[in-house]
């Protein structure tokens, strides 16, 4: 057989530079290409891999533009809040001053207009300038007394159960239940199967001898006898004294010292009724006019005696209108720019007599007036920039320190802040006086 050459399939896979097996290529997530039998399924997860990567992508873009949105919104409200705070933010600070009283005085003179309607100076008033007879009269007891004696007496229903009359003398002896000792006063006669009330009197006269109800027994009877005849006693016994009095020194002292007190309240009651068209008037007793009268001399053994006394009252009497004008002006020079007065009533005002004379028919009279003083409504006490920035804790201690402050309330706009803003033109003082009883 001619020589054939016949190449095995071992000899066709060992031929040089061609290979043998080609490698399956794989897609980069290491899933082979050739070895899914399935192309079909293959896009399926290629496409769910793509799905899910997108969805992550998307979340994690959303995330960030979610934390964008949220910062905004804060710096928004931050910054309404700014400007509310610098803009619409404010304080009102009510302030109620501290009232102090001051006390002055002036010197006026009345002219009776009777005598004289010249035009007046400054401190001259028109008015009444008088004197007028008054007189008074009390009766008074002596204290000067002397104790002539002291008795215990009261009064006893005798009881006489016995067939016959029983007479008793007086001076019988009656015996308490405490063994305390009284005498008939009278002689009396007891019938038989009667009854006589009888006073009696204490054996020794003290205090201690003051009894109530009580059965006595009589001593001297027979002793068959004694509860037969017997007294009884229903109401207290009393003690009292038989006095001398007398007229002492000191009783004519007092008495007139007492009356001139009355005089011049018997003055101001006739005299102001008198003189009541005038607002005010001044009535001293002349003490130099001034005569006595009493019913008893001294040691006169008297209980009672009469004074009486005589006397001239001098009467200034005058209107106050003008006066308390001319109060008013004086303590007006006296404030100072930022003070006013509140208070000033004419119960506030007094007068006294300094001298008079009847002669010239003047009366020279100081009055005494006090008032009540405050703060103007425009007082510039405190200086806002002192207020600027403080806490609420700091702007109490400020205010605390001022005198001139009896009272503060503070109006926070929002009432949520707690301290004083930064801007003075934010912050409105409004000074508020009390109300003034009157």
């Amino acid at each position: 057989m001619p020589e054939t050459n016949f190449l095995t399939s071992n000899q066709i896979e060992k031929k040089p530079g061609k290979r043998a097996v080609r490698k399956n290529k794989t897609d980069k997530f290491g899933l082979s290409l050739s070895d899914s039998p399935e192309p079909i399924k293959s896009k399926r997860v290629k496409a769910k891999i793509k799905e899910e990567v997108s969805q992550e992508k998307y979340h994690e873009a959303n995330g960030f533009y979610r934390k964008i949105a949220v910062s905004f919104i804060i710096l928004t409200v931050l910054l309404i809040l700014t400007v509310v705070y610098f803009g619409y933010s404010k304080v009102t600070l009510v302030i109620i001053p501290a009232q102090e009283k001051i006390v002055d005085s002036l010197s006026l003179e009345v002219i009776d207009s009777a005598v004289s309607q010249d035009s007046l100076a400054e401190n001259q008033i028109f008015g009444v300038v008088r004197q007028a007879p008054i007189e008074q009269s009390r009766t008074f007891s002596a204290t000067g007394k002397e104790i002539l004696g002291e008795e215990v007496k009261g009064k006893v229903t005798i009881i006489n159960n016995y067939i016959k009359n029983q007479p008793l003398v007086a001076s019988t002896r009656l015996l308490s239940n405490d063994n305390k000792l009284f005498r008939l006063k009278n002689t009396v006669n007891v019938p038989a199967g009667g009854r006589v009330e009888a006073e009696v009197y204490a054996d020794e006269a003290k205090p201690e001898m003051v009894i109530g109800s009580s059965k006595f027994t009589i001593p001297g009877l027979w002793a068959g006898l004694q509860d037969k005849i017997y007294a009884q006693s229903q109401e207290k016994m009393a003690y009292s004294q038989r006095v001398k009095y007398i007229i002492k020194q000191t009783d004519i002292d007092n008495a007139v010292n007492d009356l001139k007190k009355e005089l011049l309240a018997a003055a101001k009651k006739e005299i102001g009724e008198a003189f009541k068209e005038y607002d005010q008037s001044i009535i001293e007793i002349d003490n130099n006019s001034v005569s006595r009268e009493a019913q008893g001399k001294v040691g006169e053994e008297k209980e009672k005696f009469t004074v009486k006394i005589k006397s001239l009252a001098t009467v200034i009497a005058f209107k106050d209108i003008g006066i308390y004008q001319k109060a008013s002006a004086k303590l007006g020079t006296l404030l100072a720019d930022d003070k006013e007065i509140v208070e000033l009533s004419k119960a506030d005002i007094s007068y006294s007599l300094i001298n008079y004379s009847l002669g010239r028919k003047t009366a020279a009279i100081n009055v005494n007036f006090a008032a009540k003083v405050s703060l103007k409504d425009t007082a510039k006490i405190i200086k806002k920039n002192n207020l600027a920035s403080l806490n609420l804790e700091e702007l109490q201690t400020y205010l605390g320190g001022l005198p001139e402050i009896a009272r503060y309330e503070v109006k926070f706009f929002p009432s949520f802040m707690r301290k004083m803003p930064d801007l003075v033109d934010r912050i409105k003082i409004e000074i508020v006086k009390p109300p003034t009883i009157n």
